[in-house]
């Protein structure tokens, strides 16, 4: 029985075993009837709940069905950790990262396949990919990782022709992604493989163009964080409802794009030396707010979180040039960030809809979802 049947024939009192049984007779694939349930279970939680915030704005994060799933994947995590420390002293990364990469995918079979655990399926579906990198890395391209990427074995001189060494090893890296997700079906996966692409890009540009993508990282993971806030708005915009499995690939690819996004476009705004300047320090907030309205209008809260920080720093900066002492400063600092998420957290749907109604007969709601 599925995950979902499980939980809505325990508490939602749709039949799990109904469900397996329209499965077996081919009147639903297996995906239908999870995606069955899930909209069951996502329908009975909306109209039990008095919440003031509707299930659209409350972008579920579906972690744990009960202290069970934390439970095993402390045990996931222990068990991972003892096992690369007790192989440390074989010496080759690859061979390494291939046994913890291989234990994954059993593991997987178990808690994400068999068991259907939300909280285990998602540790080890984040592990796979760059522990099968770095298998792929250590046996097939030799030497440490680093030194491969510079296109030299490890201890000798550096090759900044030799990226190329790396393009093979990524390719069957984000072969394998593909396939543990194929199997296991764990939304994070799709952040996991559009990773390995954006590494892919960097190394055939590298292999091109030596030096280029060093030379301009910044205004690569812009690009890189620009792409996966696109494909996390594709997957909006095939869920608006945010009822399906859809919802959750996008949100794992918005967390993945805001810090790429935040930090790469600060950066460039700050340059170099700068940081301490009244004038730096109010383009930030000014980016922060125009950042703010984006996460706003789509309605994901990553690119707020992911920005806060330089949000924080550039109040605290304003406050210096006030000559204001330290320990107010930082008080402050942390009292206006707070009030700031607490007043924006709790009247998210009166400032959404202040944004939205503007564009209700453009496009783009198209992409988002509507106010109620």
């Amino acid at each position: 029985m599925s995950m979902l049947g499980e939980q809505a024939d325990v508490t939602l009192g749709l039949s799990g075993k109904r469900l397996d049984a329209a499965v077996a007779r081919g009147i639903l694939s297996r995906e239908q009837a999870d995606r069955l349930a899930e909209f069951w279970v996502r329908q009975e939680r909306l109209e039990d709940s008095d919440a003031p915030i509707s299930r659209v704005d409350a972008e579920e994060v579906r972690f744990a069905r009960g202290f069970h799933d934390v439970f095993i994947a402390i045990g996931i995590v222990i068990f991972l950790f003892g096992l690369t420390y007790g192989l440390r002293d074989l010496g080759s990364m690859g061979v390494i990262a291939g046994i913890a990469a291989g234990s994954v995918w059993i593991l997987s079979e178990i808690f994400a396949r068999r068991m259907r655990l939300a909280l285990p399926s998602f540790l080890l579906s984040l592990a796979f990919t760059p522990l099968f990198l770095m298998t792929c890395i250590g046996l097939i391209a030799g030497g440490d990782s680093i030194s491969v990427f510079e296109g030299a074995p490890a201890g000798e001189p550096v090759d900044p022709d030799g990226a190329y060494l790396l393009i093979l090893p990524t390719l069957i890296a984000i072969a394998g992604a593909v396939l543990h997700y194929l199997r296991f079906k764990v939304p994070v996966g799709v952040t996991g493989i559009a990773g390995g692409v954006l590494l892919l890009v960097a190394v055939l540009i590298e292999s091109v163009v030596p030096g280029f993508v060093v030379d301009h990282v910044t205004w690569f993971t812009l690009v890189a964080g620009l792409v996966c806030f696109a494909l996390a708005m594709m997957f909006d915009s095939r869920d608006i409802e945010r009822v399906s499995v859809n919802s959750d690939k996008a949100f794992w690819l918005h967390l993945m794009a805001a810090p790429l996004i935040v930090h790469s476009a600060l950066m460039l705004v700050m340059g170099e030396g700068e940081a301490q300047s009244t004038f730096y320090a109010l383009i930030v907030i000014g980016l922060f707010l125009g950042l703010a309205f984006v996460a706003i209008l789509v309605d994901r809260r990553a690119l707020l979180v992911s920005g806060l920080g330089y949000f924080g720093f550039a109040i605290a900066t304003l406050m210096t040039k006030a000559e204001v002492s330290e320990d107010i400063t930082l008080a402050m600092t942390l009292v206006l960030l707070g009030c700031f998420i607490l007043l924006l957290g709790s009247a998210w749907r009166a400032v959404r809809r202040l944004v939205v109604k503007p564009l209700s007969d453009t496009a783009v709601m198209s992409f988002v979802p509507a106010i109620d």
